[in-house]
């Protein structure tokens, strides 16, 4: 998901401001297109509502959207999305070495991206590393939507012994949450200091 920020772009509505949502009728895109529009803000959505795409796609999606912003006069600023799951197995310890699965070294590599975007055209980029979303119209294979079924059901849930041999836990986190911290990173951003390709001053991620 990327979001224009409301300090760099132009007033789309005499109460609001124009703001583009990637994915906007996803689980938590559509949530937050909808907490925009009560806030008397501009919503464009971008979705794909084909069965079958390119996979080429989501493989250079961010990319094209960094290119497009970086492009752009004047650059928006940009919230996207990372995961939780780019802090590796380590609980705490941070300063540890950080073993991840594939997918997580993905979006590890689009943070790194993002970085190097800010860093060369001057591009404000604020990434969120969601911990598993919950809620209403939520995805029907997390989870919590097994395991209500089976507690419904009365029937046991299986519990399997995390790598270390210890206690297997999970945080997630609720789809209400998640819209009010993505829309105060909205309102925290800082503006993007590049134009046309170019960076005007230092910045920073």
């Amino acid at each position: 998901m990327g979001v224009t920020v409301k300090s760099s772009v132009n007033i789309g509505l005499k109460t609001g401001y124009s703001v583009l949502v990637t994915v906007a009728a996803g689980f938590v895109g559509i949530q937050i297109s909808a907490a925009l529009r009560c806030l008397g803000d501009y919503v464009l959505g971008l979705y794909n509502f084909n069965s079958y795409y390119d996979p080429t796609l989501k493989r250079a999606r961010f990319i094209i959207v960094l290119e497009v912003c970086k492009n752009a006069n004047p650059q928006p600023a940009i919230v996207w999305v990372s995961s939780s799951s780019v802090y590796g197995l380590n609980t705490e310890d941070f300063g540890k070495k950080i073993e991840l699965i594939l997918y997580a070294a993905t979006k590890k590599a689009a943070e790194e991206i993002a970085h190097t975007y800010n860093h060369i055209y001057g591009l404000s980029l604020t990434g969120l590393r969601f911990f598993t979303v919950y809620g209403p119209w939520g995805r029907p294979d997390m989870a919590y939507f097994f395991f209500s079924k089976d507690i419904l059901k009365r029937k046991s849930i299986p519990i399997f012994e995390s790598s270390n041999h210890g206690t297997a836990a999970r945080d997630f986190t609720f789809i209400d949450d998640v819209v009010k911290g993505c829309l105060g990173a909205l309102d925290a951003t800082e503006k993007s200091i590049g134009s046309g390709g170019k960076k005007k001053r230092g910045g920073s991620v």
